[in-house]
């Protein structure tokens, strides 16, 4: 039986422009309702995340959201990370070093800001910050303190670019971080030891769940650890190939709210596996 439900934002719980359907909401109450535990997991912070815990109903006491593609841990009730791994400005030195022969940008966020040390933000870095609602600070490495940390580290630049630079990564990059692209202008580098499965397998285990008992339904790359780590392993319509082949169940896409379709199908099987 499905005690757990984790779910992708972008891409997946919303629609292309970003909203919530009435179908997406309808189902997660009715699983939540049912005793189900869910759990929002995402690459945005929490401050982009509020809003969505707020209209489905999942500022209880007991809920929980995995950010930052699971650099954070957010409970939900108290709206303050209990726990996550990270990084610090040695690692965005070392970054922005290894890529300077490379059109992109570099900059960094915790759960209350966005850090760039470029005097003209591009397009992206600017659009990112405002997507997930924190003030965009431009600084020097030097400024920062020593204890600093960092959820996630993001490259962005002109999707030619970003291909260019997907298929020529360094070695010291993918030898000591996580990095995977998550849009044509993004790729996201966290902690060696970050990623959306390991944030869910860290909050089953508190919850006293196991694999079995997880559904977790994505469609981006950075979303197959965590379905790694569910019994049941649901890709959208709309999902790339890379992560279809993990997927028990492809579901219908994004637009056709097929988070809410998937989540029915549940509960007409009695919470059963399908």
């Amino acid at each position: 039986m499905i005690k757990l439900i984790t779910i992708d934002v972008d891409g997946t719980l919303v629609t292309p422009l970003k909203r919530l359907t009435k179908t997406n909401i309808t189902a997660i109450k009715k699983a939540r309702d049912a005793g189900v535990h869910i759990a929002l997991a995402s690459g945005r912070p929490y401050s982009g995340m509020k809003d969505l815990v707020n209209k489905l109903n999942l500022n209880q006491e007991g809920n929980f959201t995995v950010c930052q593609n699971g650099s954070y841990i957010f409970d939900n009730y108290t709206h303050e990370p209990i726990s996550g791994t990270y990084q610090n400005p040695i690692d965005l030195k070392i970054l922005d070093d290894l890529l300077k022969d490379f059109d992109v940008q570099i900059s960094a966020m915790d759960h209350k800001s966005f850090y760039t040390r470029h005097a003209k933000p591009n397009i992206y870095t600017r659009i990112d910050a405002k997507i997930s609602k924190l003030p965009l600070q431009i600084i020097h490495y030097d400024d920062f303190k020593e204890d600093k940390t960092f959820g996630r580290i993001l490259i962005m630049g002109k999707k030619t670019e970003m291909d260019r630079l997907y298929k020529n990564m360094p070695k010291e990059l993918t030898d000591n971080y996580y990095a995977v692209k998550t849009a044509p202008f993004l790729i996201e580098v966290m902690n060696k030891n970050t990623n959306k499965g390991y944030a869910i397998r860290a909050m089953a285990k508190d919850l006293g769940i196991i694999q079995d008992e997880i559904m977790s339904i994505g469609n981006e790359r950075n979303d197959i650890p965590m379905l790694e780590q569910a019994g049941f392993a649901v890709a959208m319509a709309n999902a790339v190939p890379e992560l279809k082949v993990h997927a028990d169940f492809i579901t219908k896409s994004n637009l056709k709210s097929g988070v809410g379709y998937a989540i029915e199908k549940l509960l007409s099987n009695n919470l059963e596996i399908y």
